[in-house]
């Protein structure tokens, strides 16, 4: 499934070819050796110096040893009532799940390929690289130093790490990881927090929208004060907090850490680092954390039948309308025009006439910012997506006159319980 690039130019020294078959080899080695040394042991699959990945080819993949993690290019979105992105990202997604979420894990999520040109390799001075017509390519280790072979590896955790080999083929120090640079999503084995001696922040960012994996309007990481917490942030302004975490669970927030048979929940803080993290009890166990669009932290659990997820947690500081279940939850404060008996619910239609207010055309503004923006107008009664993407807001007035009707977009509708639409 992965090709071995077979253009040499005629600069390449023999050296550097010899170099690229001892690296192969080597890596081979390292396989075997590996299951002496690791839980994980044959559980590694290999991407070495030289071997590439293109996004021409949909069967060009790196699989891990149990298949259940793919690495490879995508197009966000196949999920999403907005459809599929155009443009390409490198990834990290569940390879063998039916009804897959999108990537836990993206590469390069400010720096869209806007065609099917892009190919990631592993070059002969150990940087993984994303290559693609008419730009620079994207380098994932820009500032690592490498004078030996290296080899990279798709866990079957998900963790996707470049290693250094030894002069005598073994595994040596991890000099690059994907879980050092996470996304939406925390895995088991990961952390949230921060290295205190280098500076490395471990946090979840939200999503621009299901097309846009960018940074959003949410981040959530460890309260980087005295508290040992976690925070979730709206535009670098503290938003939601876990409260502190005493005998195992977090005090505003026992929910996360209810399910003590499945995993292991711990909270690290001494003087090199401050970090959470949790794992599973058995490798059967299969488990996510997302933070959304709308800042909320969601806990998935693979149901036993293989096919689907359970929500199993939504940690957020509002609270679910009965009402209208599928209402936007976002914690707004009451203001001299809005009362906490509204809310927003998304529901399909068109504006008959449409009164706009100040629209944004931004593309780096989610619906998450659409909705406190209309929030904090008092003439605002609905927002929606001015992109295509699902990024940029459009603001209705009261004025305007909404039409539900399932064949259209939808729009983001203020109700205090009254039916909508009339």
């Amino acid at each position: 499934m992965i090709k071995v690039n077979k253009q040499r130019k005629l600069s390449f020294s023999f050296m550097a070819k010899l170099r690229g078959f001892i690296s192969i080899f080597l890596s081979c080695v390292v396989c075997i050796q590996f299951s002496s040394l690791s839980g994980y042991a044959e559980l590694l699959f290999s991407f070495n110096q030289g071997q590439e990945i293109r996004d021409l080819d949909d069967s060009d993949h790196l699989l891990s040893a149990d298949g259940f993690f793919k690495l490879g290019f995508f197009h966000p979105g196949s999920s999403s009532p907005l459809g599929q992105s155009s443009n390409t990202y490198l990834g990290i997604w569940y390879g063998k799940l039916p009804n897959n979420p999108e990537a836990v894990w993206v590469a390069n999520p400010n720096d869209p390929i806007i065609d099917s040109s892009g190919i990631f390799t592993l070059d002969f001075d150990g940087k993984l690289k994303i290559t693609h017509k008419g730009d620079q390519p994207i380098v994932l280790n820009p500032n690592q130093q490498v004078s030996g072979n290296v080899t990279a590896s798709l866990l079957n955790f998900g963790n996707f790490e470049l290693r250094e080999l030894t002069a005598n083929g073994s595994p040596g120090r991890v000099l690059w990881q994907s879980f050092d640079y996470p996304t939406n999503t925390l895995l088991p084995g990961m952390k949230l927090g921060m290295n205190l001696k280098t500076g490395q922040n471990w946090t979840l960012s939200s999503w621009l929208s299901g097309q846009v994996p960018s940074p959003g309007a949410f981040r959530l990481g460890v309260d980087p004060g005295g508290v040992n917490q976690l925070v979730v942030w709206r535009r670098e302004e503290v938003y939601w907090t876990s409260g502190e975490w005493r005998n195992g669970s977090f005090q505003n927030a026992p929910d996360l850490t209810r399910r003590a048979d499945l995993f292991e929940f711990s909270f690290v803080s001494n003087e090199e680092e401050k970090y959470f993290s949790y794992s599973v009890k058995s490798n059967s166990t299969h488990s996510r954390w997302e933070l959304n669009a709308w800042g909320q932290i969601l806990q998935f659990i693979l149901a036993t039948d293989g096919d689907s997820w359970e929500n199993a947690t939504i940690a957020s500081p509002c609270s679910l309308n009965v009402n209208y279940p599928e209402a936007v939850c976002i914690d707004q404060k009451p203001s001299k025009c809005r009362n906490s008996s509204e809310i927003f619910v998304p529901i399909r239609g068109f504006f008959r006439q449409i009164n706009s207010i100040n629209p944004d055309y931004s593309a780096n503004l989610s619906l998450g910012d659409c909705h406190a923006a209309c929030w904090n107008n008092c003439s605002c009664v609905a927002y929606e997506s001015v992109h295509n993407n699902g990024t940029g807001c459009l603001f209705l007035s009261k004025a305007s006159d909404f039409v539900p009707n399932e064949n259209f977009g939808y729009s983001y509708v203020l109700t205090s319980g009254t039916t909508i639409g009339k």
